[in-house]
């Protein structure tokens, strides 16, 4: 089978685009018949620690610019020819960045219809009008809202929409009607799960902490208002205060949609030991196994998430402890990867507090598995997803 993916990777950068890439070739590893066509952003690069023979790279079109969209969506889809199927990863900014471009984006699966005379699939992390966009921090217009509302409703009824979780699918088909199902991917990263595998022979982070080494604290994402750092930071700034000897390290981008999150965060943590703590920006793909590895605690202080924390599933394969404000979906997602995290309420320091000391004493639980299972657990999930790409109307 032929799978063409429509991809916004990041221009420039020897990086993974998004879950989408991810799950496409995952289902490489599931089905080694598979060729994944990817249509990308000029300027874009294939990542290196990820080779692969049945991959097509294509830099066919350029951020802002309407008109090479809709020519590589095209063209995306002749290559796949009538009979293959055509995902596309669903991630709207217009919030942030409204312009043409990003409506175009919206109706490139129409027109992949109007070439195919097929309904594309669409595999979405979110959908903007199912959820409460004022907690992640946005602020839309009236129109604005109704512009997008209006998108999403026209993408559920003429798309093969695929979410990660039962209660989006719920939601969206609530709102919207159309054709949507859930394909929950235990490890949607496990991509990077099986080339730790191969690379490192099995890690298990399980066993204790090797000696001369401080416990150490992970904090990772593109940080923004949805992710609660103004609360984390005190607590922590107290566990040192209290003696705990430990390490934090920062890891991520920050939303550049809003500046002033990250001038705060700045502040908070210039009140930290500057011996005890680091911030890696932007870190490569290929520094995940190190940086996840080589971590005990991830924190994951979400005030909202719009679907699976992809931070959560990697904590969960590498074996860290996971500590996690309690949010729905992220309760939802912990359930699939076997249920290893522990909750706090949002915005109760103590209770945050407790949880990082149980974790720095080794009082917290923590996945065990071996890597080899989790991956195949994923590799199983992409082969009932590939079924579905392959007949969606059987319902697979």
């Amino acid at each position: 089978m032929r799978l063409g993916l429509f991809e916004n990777f990041y221009p420039a950068k020897d990086r993974l685009g998004t879950h989408s890439t991810s799950l496409a070739l995952l289902l490489q590893r599931a089905d080694p018949d598979l060729v994944l066509d990817l249509s990308v952003p000029r300027g874009a690069l294939w990542p290196t620690p990820f080779p692969s023979s049945r991959v097509v790279f294509d830099p066919s079109w350029t951020h802002g610019d309407s008109p090479s969209l809709v020519r590589a969506a095209r063209s995306l889809a002749r290559r796949v020819g009538r009979d293959g199927p055509v995902m596309f990863n669903w991630f709207p900014t217009c919030f942030g960045e409204t312009r043409a471009a990003n409506a175009t984006g919206m109706l490139l699966p129409a027109v992949v219809r109007a070439s195919t005379r097929r309904a594309p699939f669409v595999y979405a992390h979110n959908f903007i009008e199912t959820q409460d966009v004022g907690r992640l921090g946005y602020r839309p217009s009236r129109v604005e809202r109704f512009a997008v509302g209006a998108f999403e409703r026209a993408l559920a009824r003429t798309s093969n929409v695929i979410v990660p979780l039962e209660s989006q699918r719920r939601s969206v088909a609530a709102l919207f009607g159309g054709s949507v199902v859930a394909r929950p991917i235990p490890f949607a990263e496990a991509l990077f799960g099986h080339w730790v595998h191969e690379l490192l022979q099995d890690v298990d982070h399980g066993r204790a902490i090797p000696p001369k080494r401080k416990f150490r604290v992970l904090l990772f994402g593109v940080w923004g208002p949805a992710k609660d750092l103004g609360s984390v930071l005190p607590v922590l700034e107290r566990l040192y205060r209290d003696g705990h000897d430990f390490e934090t390290v920062f890891a991520g981008s920050f939303n550049r949609f809003f500046p002033a999150f990250r001038a705060r965060l700045n502040d908070a943590v210039g009140r930290l030991p500057p011996d005890s703590c680091q911030f890696v920006a932007d870190p490569p793909d290929e520094a995940t196994p190190e940086l996840f590895g080589s971590s005990d605690l991830v924190i994951l202080p979400y005030n909202a998430i719009a679907g699976p924390s992809g931070v959560m599933g990697l904590s969960a394969f590498h074996g860290c402890a996971i500590v996690a404000y309690d949010v729905a979906e992220l309760r939802e997602y912990d359930a699939i990867l076997e249920g290893r995290t522990t909750f706090v309420p949002p915005r109760a320091p103590d209770d945050l507090y407790g949880a990082i000391e149980r974790g720095l004493a080794g009082r917290l639980p923590r996945s065990t598995e071996p890597a080899a299972s989790k991956v195949d657990r994923a590799v199983r999930a992409a082969l009932r997803l590939e079924q579905y790409l392959g007949s969606p109307g059987s319902g697979a």
